[in-house]
């Protein structure tokens, strides 16, 4: 809806899938499955980890398994009454591959929870399969008690496996460019995969606004955000942000509004 209100000015198509991406001097062309030619300016393509754009762009992509899988769920917190529990836990487990963390959503009445162990014969990369609540507390069996209370609450638990994607060499082709996980897919453990997309969106529209013309516009803005998001993509793949060092101000100190435009003024990310 607020996409919807910010952009009433904007056509939007649905169920349309990018059959191919063509480029000339003056502009980008997206040509649809079902045939349809459309040319722009620019393309920016924020499709998601299974980025269509990019792989018209650079091929496709060759992901690393972990070994590692998540399971989520959401705990009424009326049934954790006893615990005291805090906005947001991380229960560390003996490696940085088991892991739990938990944080409350909808105004404290639910708990959100994500757990990571380690399992090899899993290889469903998707946020929709259902795993059980058994395997959940099986993974997890030796850790705290308070937490055998909270997974006794998750009910409905699904389960992803966990791929590691290389930070790209480059997003920008011409006049296309990529967006958020379409261009550096990461791990959750920092919580940072949306904030990324989010900082890119606003830099992005920055470099737009001020340059002279798009090409040059897009590869600023690569330049400017290309390093900072890879090295939090390789930073959440090493999940040990925070294990021993609280100083997070290097990631959430960040202004993406007031960085200078200027990739030779931008510090290091972590």
């Amino acid at each position: 809806t607020a996409l919807e209100t910010a952009g009433s000015d904007v056509e939007i198509h649905l169920g349309s899938r990018v059959h191919r991406i063509a480029q000339t001097d003056d502009h980008a062309e997206l040509v649809l499955d079902n045939g349809e030619v459309h040319r722009f300016d620019a393309v920016v393509g924020a499709d998601g980890i299974h980025s269509a754009v990019r792989e018209h762009l650079f091929g496709a992509d060759q992901p690393l398994f972990t070994g590692q899988v998540a399971f989520r769920s959401i705990v009424d917190t009326q049934r954790l009454a006893h615990l005291d529990l805090t906005p947001t836990t991380k229960w560390w487990g003996p490696d940085t591959a088991s892991q739990i963390f938990t944080f409350l959503i909808h105004g404290g009445r639910e708990l959100f929870v994500f757990a990571t162990a380690r399992e090899e014969s899993w290889r469903h990369e998707s946020w929709s399969v259902k795993g059980t609540q058994e395997e959940l507390l099986a993974a997890y069996a030796k850790f705290h008690p308070e937490v055998q209370d909270i997974l006794g609450g998750c009910e409905l638990v699904l389960k992803t496996a966990l791929y590691v994607r290389e930070p790209m060499a480059r997003w920008t082709l011409g006049r296309a460019t990529l967006l958020g996980d379409a261009c550096h897919p990461m791990l959750p453990f920092m919580a940072q995969g949306a904030a990324m997309g989010i900082e890119d969106a606003v830099v992005l529209a920055r470099c737009l606004a001020d340059a002279p013309d798009c090409a040059s516009a897009l590869q600023t803005y690569e330049a400017l955000r290309k390093p900072r998001a890879s090295q939090i993509q390789v930073a959440s793949g090493k999940n040990d942000w925070l294990r021993h060092d609280n100083n997070a101000d290097s990631v959430y100190g960040y202004d993406a509004w007031g960085t200078p435009l200027n990739p030779a003024d931008q510090p290091c990310a972590v």
